[in-house]
């Protein structure tokens, strides 16, 4: 901190780095006790310029009052340092501007104009600089762009010139920019420059963005040529073997050996498209999970063809023997724990999946693809979400498969269950309703199974038939119980 006007100037300067621009700012032009003070800081936020020296050229304010007010808004507005032009400072102005480490220069009004000039050369010297530094990067951001072909490419050359490119997502760091580009709301993406001219990240901006828009693209018609081929194969029963045959030739699929089906759901993935508020980022996480899907199968069964299915992924794993179900439970198992980490770098939940039984040929493929569905629907309404159901396992809820999946179940579900729900113990009381019932009414049972004591299950019993206006002993009452629990999965 010094208060000469020409030894610290080019220290100053040199340090910012940056453009510094000098208004001359006159107080008499404005009126009120804090007008100026107002003005500046406006002026600063209206039109970013955190690096601004400004000079006070009619200083008439001895008592200092209105200095300190200044000194304490430029600060708080990161402003380059103030020039004073009076004779002198008064102590208290000086040791505020000290303890702030705020720049203040005291310049006798005849060297005003002295002080300007060395000030002008020395900012063109550093503008001229500055130039150079910006047209480096950006004749660096053009030759990387036209040498990648992936965003991650460009991120990794870019990186060597100082230049910092990644998803708001895995910084905390401040200066998240939005990039837009023709889908959704568009992408947050952290940018940092050497020289953060807006030009030079209006640049990087377009250019990332012309790298999203061609990725979402290749995703969307890699994501629409699958669920073309999966209508064909598994979905319509009217397309000829001939044509289904020739295109699964086309993705190297032998239909003449022996395929199991597994289907997998990303766990309330409306939840998550409704939050990631972007087209772009839907398609960037589908693709990414059956990337990792399909290579996660290769290693554990040795083959794997992924199709998407709305939310789904059915997975057609071809053997030349037939894979028992313990087999494709481990193997689903493995696969689920694998996928771990890329669910939750892009912040889906989980996934539930149901598998088929193997069968030989188009119509073998076909009846393993709807046991696999119908595995997937009654396994999650029966143990919820992050379940993995083989077919053989459903037992008596194969029953009630289609209509665990209907509006009408869930429907009267919630309206049944909407008095316990309601209050404020209501997790409690489901819980124990789900432990009675899977007790099959045995309290002692039930409360060790709770770990309460039977006193304790009875006046919770209790409170439920008083909210369900239900006898829980009756086994009709206990039949549509467990209906409506199993239509809501989520009260798992």
């Amino acid at each position: 901190m010094s208060l000469s006007p020409m030894s610290s100037l080019k220290d100053l300067i040199d340090s910012a780095g940056r453009r510094v621009v000098i208004p001359v700012c006159e107080p008499a032009m404005y009126h009120g006790p804090f007008a100026d003070v107002d003005f500046l800081s406006g002026k600063l936020d209206d039109e970013r310029q955190p690096n601004t020296l400004w000079v006070y050229s009619q200083w008439t304010d001895r008592g200092g009052a209105l200095i300190d007010s200044w000194i304490l808004a430029l600060s708080k507005e990161k402003a380059a340092g103030l020039v004073v032009v009076d004779e002198r400072l008064p102590d208290a102005s000086r040791l505020l501007a000290e303890r702030l480490l705020f720049p203040v220069f005291l310049v006798q009004g005849q060297h005003l104009g002295l002080f300007l000039r060395r000030a002008f050369r020395l900012l063109a010297s550093s503008e001229v600089e500055g130039m150079k530094r910006e047209l480096s990067l950006i004749d660096a951001t053009l030759d990387s762009w036209g040498e990648n072909l992936t965003l991650e490419g460009f991120q990794h050359q870019l990186h060597s010139h100082g230049v910092q490119i990644k998803p708001a997502r895995e910084t905390t760091e401040s200066g998240t920019r939005i990039v837009d580009w023709g889908r959704g709301s568009g992408e947050r993406f952290y940018i940092h420059a050497p020289v953060a001219s807006p030009r030079l990240i209006r640049l990087m901006e377009l250019t990332i963005a012309v790298f999203l828009d061609r990725d979402a693209a290749e995703i969307e018609s890699v994501l629409r040529h699958r669920s073309e081929f999966l209508l064909e194969l598994l979905v319509d029963p009217r397309v000829p073997t001939g044509s289904v045959m020739r295109a699964a030739s086309r993705f190297n699929l032998d239909l003449g050996r022996v395929h199991t089906a597994l289907i997998w759901d990303m766990d309330k993935f409306s939840e998550y498209s409704r939050a990631a508020g972007s087209e772009q980022r839907i398609l960037r996480t589908k693709g990414a999970v059956l990337e990792a899907l399909e290579r996660e199968a290769r290693q554990t069964f040795g083959h794997g063809m992924v199709l998407p299915h709305s939310d789904e992924f059915v997975l057609i794993v071809e053997s030349q023997e037939r894979l028992l179900p313990d087999q494709a439970l481990r193997g689903a198992e493995a696969i689920a724990r694998s996928l771990t980490p890329t669910l939750k770098k892009w912040g889906v939940s989980g996934v539930t999946c149901g598998i088929g039984f193997p069968y030989d040929g188009p119509d073998g493929l076909r009846k393993s693809f709807e046991e696999a569905h119908e595995a997937l629907t009654v396994g999650r309404a029966r143990y919820g979400f992050g379940t993995i159901a083989h077919f053989k396992d459903l037992g008596l809820d194969r029953f009630l498969y289609g209509w665990l999946e209907s509006p009408r179940s869930r429907e009267l579900a919630e309206g049944l269950l909407a008095p316990v729900l309601a209050e404020p113990n209501g997790g409690e009381l489901i819980e124990t309703l789900r432990t009675y019932l899977d007790c099959m009414g045995r309290r002692s049972q039930a409360a060790q199974m709770l770990h309460i004591h039977r006193n304790t299950l009875t006046y919770r019993i209790q409170r439920l038939e008083q909210l369900l206006k239900l006898n829980l002993d009756d086994a009709a009452a206990q039949l549509v119980l467990q209906l409506a629990l199993k239509a809501r999965p989520e009260l798992h």
